[in-house]
């Protein structure tokens, strides 16, 4: 007696390859929907403009708010405009419009008014850096006429009481004058290794991107997995209508 044996995944494939003709046209309708279906996706305007500012060493609570950086700064932006703050030292801007020149100029002066105000802090923190450094210089010079003074003044005396008092003297003003010189040293390597202000990625505008191809493709496998699904409908209802007959 022979066993009748059913091979389910060679007929669907067999079944599949009589209806190949299927895997062509429905995966590209599909795609093609796709890809029109894109045209008409809203975007925020023809152009976009990105542009990223370096705030170096000048550091202010209110360059780490983007709400704060863009009242002060994005006011005048006629387009959707967004401010990022990925790193403490690093701010990005990204403004949309459907005009390029006016795109362009509103992120021109977006990073000139942000430019000026973060020169204008790090111009203050050097100016007082550096007077202080002087101050600091000033004072070494006084600390080291002192020691002179001192040293002369223990040199000429042979009153116990006096140098005494001299040698306090000395040994304080030397422990000031070695903290004088150490603290200008440090104040004079901050004003070197300040970073200044700087645009860090140069404005630049280019068209949105369109996902039709995005689109496109998505719509070919989904018109793929659609067809297998429609192909599988159609051969299980030939084969239960073929059941009922029998």
């Amino acid at each position: 007696m022979t066993e009748n044996k059913t091979y389910r995944l060679y007929d669907s494939l067999e079944f599949f390859w009589r209806k190949k003709i299927w895997f062509i046209i429905i995966p590209v309708i599909v795609a093609l929907l796709g890809y029109v279906g894109s045209m008409f996706i809203p975007k925020d305007g023809e152009y976009v403009g990105r542009s990223t500012v370096f705030t170096g060493s000048v550091a202010l609570d209110a360059l780490t708010n983007p709400d704060h950086i863009m009242t002060n700064y994005g006011q005048h932006f006629t387009g959707k405009a967004e401010v990022f703050v990925p790193t403490r030292k690093y701010i990005k801007a990204e403004v949309y419009g459907d005009n390029k020149e006016q795109v362009t100029k509103e992120l021109a002066l977006f990073d000139e008014q942000l430019m000026e105000s973060l020169m204008a802090q790090n111009d203050k923190v050097i100016d007082g850096t550096q007077r202080y450094a002087l101050a600091q210089s000033a004072r070494i010079k006084t600390l080291q006429q002192g020691i002179e003074a001192y040293k002369k003044g223990l040199a000429e005396t042979d009153n116990l009481t006096e140098q005494i008092n001299y040698t306090t003297l000395l040994s304080q003003a030397e422990l000031d004058l070695t903290n004088a010189m150490a603290t200008e040293q440090r104040v004079r390597n901050d004003i070197i290794s300040y970073e200044k202000p700087s645009v860090a990625k140069e404005a630049y505008v280019v068209k949105t991107k369109s996902y039709g191809l995005e689109a496109a493709v998505a719509g070919l496998i989904l018109g793929i997995l659609f067809t297998i699904l429609i192909l599988s409908l159609w051969k299980y209802i030939l084969e239960a209508r073929g059941s009922k007959r029998a």
